[in-house]
């Protein structure tokens, strides 16, 4: 795990189920964003405050409309920025009954990723880089983003839970799996989940019922 590169992490509630979106910041000024689940002025304004070139990745972790409902709006802001998703969900960006769209609030607006990842992928960010880990299990396709000392869970960990499996393509059986695979991290990292608060990898492994 890259964990000589020193990142700043900001949080943003977004959208009626405060679905986590995250700006991370490099000591050089570079940056990404991660699951950005809404159109958000504010989330584009302090973009444009560090430099608009300065955006290198809109990270996504899953495909669920909280977590990608703001990607096509962000893309248009910021063009030059690389949309990154893992490769089986990269279908829930036009598809809006998997992305559950359809279920909650009509249609987001459909966008083509850049870039499909799967695990052991490996994403050039400053002077390190954006490690992927696949962790299927709340959706087929979800991914976990290590950058520096932090890890971006999205809807996989959750703090002391885990996400839920009984939307289309979640699997209990791959959930566990996932959750196994993170608890075997050997580092501490800081945990920062798809929606609550932020946690340490190590707390969670000694109290997340689903980690064990």
């Amino acid at each position: 795990m890259e964990q000589n590169m020193k990142v700043g992490v900001e949080c943003y509630p977004m959208g009626e189920l405060g679905a986590n979106c995250y700006i991370v910041t490099d000591e050089s000024g570079e940056m990404l964003v991660v699951d950005p689940g809404v159109r958000s002025e504010k989330l584009n304004r302090r973009i444009q405050s560090c430099g608009a070139d300065q955006l290198r990745y809109i990270l996504l972790t899953h495909g669920h409309f909280d977590h990608i409902g703001g990607v096509a709006a962000l893309k248009q802001a910021f063009p030059s920025a690389k949309i990154i998703i893992g490769q089986k969900d990269a279908v829930f960006t036009e598809k809006d009954n998997l992305n559950l769209s359809l279920f909650f609030e009509g249609s987001i607006e459909h966008f083509t990723p850049d870039l499909t990842v799967q695990d052991g992928d490996r994403l050039p960010f400053a002077d390190g880089a954006v490690e992927v880990i696949a962790t299927p299990g709340h959706t087929e396709g979800g991914m976990c983003y290590v950058i520096g000392d932090c890890i971006f869970t999205g809807d996989t960990l959750i703090s002391m839970t885990t996400g839920r499996t009984d939307f289309p393509t979640g699997s209990a059986r791959e959930m566990r799996e996932s959750m196994h695979k993170l608890a075997g991290i050997p580092e501490d990292l800081k945990v920062y989940c798809g929606h609550g608060e932020s946690s340490m990898l190590e707390y969670e492994r000694l109290y997340n019922p689903f980690m064990g």
